[in-house]
């Protein structure tokens, strides 16, 4: 089946976990959050993001100003209402590079987030470490990372290439060829919506 977003190209669904993203397929260790999902009720990692995202727009309206504006729609279903707010006024500012972005909100942010999250939490050596919260157990063993080649397989400095394509066949075509069939579950396209060329 086909996702509605013009940011991924769902080829089928995961099995049910605590956590899941995927490895970026940048070039470096990057985890990317095109593609993430937790159980129903949440996640330490999806919270602690949400907080650290809060923290960085609040912050943000004494300590910034730059050229970029963040487009809501991407960070709306994750954000409270105060924290709506700030984004609203930090657009209407004009703060931000796309580096920026990117780390305090993106894939820089999730790589940390998980990666602390996973080194906090693991300290069993038989990986069921668990943490309570709020009566609920999350268990490090049911964190998954998949490798690119799950979510991510096309690359991003390819996503150009991709974008000159006029033809939806060819642009398939080239998609497809990235696919490893078995493995791969949905294909990230790079639309960089959020950013300005």
């Amino acid at each position: 089946s086909s996702s509605s977003s013009s940011s991924s190209l769902c080829i089928e669904s995961t099995r049910s976990i605590q956590f899941f993203c995927g490895a970026s397929n940048v070039g470096c260790i990057e985890l990317n959050n095109g593609l993430i999902g937790c159980r129903k009720g949440g996640h330490p990692i999806i919270w602690n993001m949400m907080e650290s995202i809060s923290n960085y727009f609040e912050n943000a309206i004494f300590q910034h100003t730059a050229e970029n504006v963040l487009l809501t729609s991407m960070l709306s279903p994750f954000l409270d209402s105060s924290t709506m707010g700030t984004l609203k006024y930090i657009q209407q500012s004009k703060f931000s590079s796309s580096m920026e972005v990117v780390e305090n909100t993106g894939p820089g942010l999730l790589t940390r987030s998980v990666c602390r999250w996973l080194v906090r939490n693991a300290d069993d050596k038989n990986g069921n470490t668990i943490n309570e919260i709020a009566e609920t157990k999350f268990c490090v063993s049911q964190v998954v990372v998949f490798p690119s080649l799950v979510f991510h397989p096309f690359p991003n400095h390819l996503r150009k290439k991709l974008s000159t394509l006029s033809e939806k066949d060819a642009k398939l075509s080239l998609l497809e060829s990235f696919v490893v069939s078995g493995h791969t579950k949905a294909v990230h396209l790079w639309g960089c919506s959020w950013q300005k060329e």
